[in-house]
């Protein structure tokens, strides 16, 4: 099994039996100014603050790819439910310092005949949760 990284205790990992993977990973990154206005000049920017780092990224799940989507997609509302403060590690590097899931959007594409979900795709939102 290839593990490709990690947000908290869900696994992103491929192996002959199950592909739980992400896409388009994003995170970006802010800074804030002030701007002060001068009469007949270019504004002055001062610097305030970094803000907390955002992120997202898409995940595909499947039952042929060896998953349970449907269990997968409870424990990340779970997680957004509770406010649990997550770490994201992928290659063996940590992104950022903590993370908590601030959006979770699911798409129930495919079902069974018995109404068991398939496949779903979901899109997943983090905030770094900045230490007191």
């Amino acid at each position: 099994m290839a593990k490709i990284g990690t947000l908290g205790d869900i696994v992103f990992s491929v192996s002959k039996k199950t592909i739980r993977t992400f896409n388009e990973l994003q995170v970006e990154s802010k800074t804030s100014y002030v701007k002060h206005e001068r009469q007949g000049r270019k504004p002055l920017l001062e610097f305030r603050y970094n803000d907390t780092d955002t992120a997202s990224f898409s995940i595909y799940l499947s039952a042929y790819l060896g998953v349970n989507p449907l269990k997968v997609l409870k424990k990340i509302d779970r997680y957004r439910k509770k406010g649990k403060v997550l770490s994201l590690v992928i290659g063996g590097r940590k992104y950022g310092s903590r993370w908590v899931i601030t959006s979770h959007s699911k798409e129930y594409e495919k079902f069974d005949n018995k109404g068991n979900l398939i496949t779903a795709k979901s899109k997943i939102s983090l905030e770094e949760y900045a230490e007191r």
